[in-house]
């Protein structure tokens, strides 16, 4: 399998781009329409990491520039009825970041604006993958049970994590009704 390609460009193709190596090697590379536009030839070298799809007879890449990128597309074609072609035409719609997001917030009316896409797959797309693209965050502090309470209360309240989190920190270790903590949280997300 190959993970990473680094190289010149030599040639341009409707949908991808022929890398050479320095061992003199090209490997046809699908991308993303915006990574597309971005690749010249000449003496610049190219460096993708690239998912490896071996079909019955026949073998493709796609290249993304980061390591997020090509997980967020391993994923994505992890999705019954995403293939590789639809989920190249989500990366060439959204960048990784948008498309993860609207993923994670459920955004099944934005992801069914590419073709290819129609409202079952949207929501089946969301349905399995916003709980595993969730960011990872620290958990609050252990100290007491009431703080993770607290947490979830915010959060369905529609907070950020992130900003409760953060909240959270300021809090003092001595022990608070839930109600006295859940104002003064929601006193300080105001500020924010």
């Amino acid at each position: 399998m190959i993970g990473y390609l680094e190289g010149l460009v030599v040639a341009k193709l409707d949908s991808a781009v022929v890398v050479r190596t320095s061992g003199g090697v090209g490997y046809q590379v699908n991308l993303p329409l915006p990574l597309l536009v971005e690749a010249v030839g000449g003496e610049e070298p190219v460096k993708y990491y690239v998912v490896t799809i071996v079909r019955e007879g026949e073998i493709s890449l796609y290249g993304f520039p980061s390591p997020a990128a090509k997980k967020l597309f391993e994923s994505l074609i992890s999705v019954s009825g995403i293939g590789p072609k639809v989920a190249l035409a989500l990366f060439s719609a959204f960048s990784a970041e948008e498309l993860r997001g609207a993923i994670i917030r459920q955004d099944t009316v934005l992801l069914a604006t590419i073709p290819g896409i129609g409202k079952k797959t949207a929501t089946r797309l969301c349905l399995d993958l916003s709980d595993r693209l969730q960011p990872a965050t620290e958990p609050p502090e252990p100290s007491s049970r009431p703080r993770g309470e607290l947490l979830s209360a915010l959060t369905n309240l529609g907070f950020p994590e992130k900003d409760v989190l953060t909240v959270l920190r300021q809090f003092p270790a001595e022990d608070q009704p839930f109600s006295d903590q859940l104002k003064q949280a929601l006193a300080l997300l105001g500020k924010r």
